[in-house]
């Protein structure tokens, strides 16, 4: 089970769920590996200008800090087998929940008050 409390969230790919976590360290190796920082990083996704090196990159890191045991070709496997689309979109998602954690408990009590007022 993952803790967002420890930056910790669930990455699916391919109906398999993986616990990923972007420590700094981890980010400031992302930005020396691709030359350019995270905030960058993610505006290039978002103008779907990012090579697929990157979003390797970036995988790699995020589910090794989860604790995963994988290599490189293993994240390779996996862009492979569930799609370039797919895997850049979960890797936007947990680029963005890494840098801007949100509590869930948020999104609720946002709903409430708007449902009241």
């Amino acid at each position: 089970m993952t803790n967002p409390l420890k930056g910790e969230v669930d990455v699916v790919l391919g109906g398999e769920t993986y616990k990923a976590r972007l420590t700094v360290d981890a980010l400031i190796g992302i930005e020396t590996s691709i030359g350019c920082g995270i905030i960058t990083l993610c505006n290039r996704i978002g103008q779907a200008d990012i090579k697929i090196s990157d979003v390797a990159i970036v995988l790699l890191a995020a589910l090794r800090g989860g604790g995963n045991d994988l290599k490189q070709k293993d994240v390779y496997k996996i862009i492979q087998e569930n799609g370039i689309v797919e895997v850049t979109t979960e890797v936007a998602k947990l680029i963005t929940q890494s840098i801007n954690p949100k509590d869930e408990t948020d999104d609720e009590s946002e709903v409430d008050s708007k449902k009241k007022g």
